[in-house]
């Protein structure tokens, strides 16, 4: 029997200027309301959360309809986990969250600036675009380059007012 092994690299945000980490924050917090609203609908279908709230999110979230969507899935992930997982007295409180880009909504290219080859461009809503500087050790340099071609979609995560960037290869 063949397993599948998952391999993930982390790249830092390079010196994001004040604004750029500003619009970060802002999207992650829109982001993570987002998702506990989702989860006030207390269903774990897609389709149900599609089909009965899509809509008003589009008009109460200021995030592009990409993230909109990416938000219901991961409020699906987080209640069929707390499910599995939850004893008798347990209830649900979410306390972190990483926002999840898929290709509809960020490009990753290599420049030939030498500092910080690698930028990380992202749409957080109809309005901002932001790119950001990611640095990578040597070995992640290395899988990067190796998978470069190939579709790679990040996750964001804040971490004591440092962004961190993961891709799954």
């Amino acid at each position: 029997m063949q397993k599948e092994v998952q391999v993930t690299v982390v790249g830092k945000v390079f010196r994001a200027n004040r604004l750029k980490v500003l619009a970060l924050n802002r999207a992650l917090g829109e982001y993570f309301r987002l998702v506990k609203w989702y989860l006030g609908f207390n269903s774990k279908s897609k389709n149900f959360l599609h089909t009965n709230g899509y809509e008003e999110a589009k008009s109460l979230f200021d995030l592009n309809t990409a993230l909109i969507q990416t938000a219901r899935d991961k409020a699906v992930e987080v209640l069929k986990s707390f499910d599995k997982r939850k004893n008798k007295d347990s209830f649900l409180r979410l306390k972190h969250l990483s926002i999840r880009f898929d290709k509809r909504c960020y490009s990753f290219s290599k420049t030939t600036n030498i500092l910080t080859p690698y930028w990380l461009t992202l749409s957080l809503n109809k309005r901002e675009r932001i790119s950001l500087p990611i640095v990578f050790g040597e070995r992640q340099k290395q899988r990067i380059e190796a998978r470069a071609r190939t579709s790679m979609n990040p996750t964001l995560s804040s971490c004591h007012g440092s962004f961190k960037a993961r891709w799954k290869l």
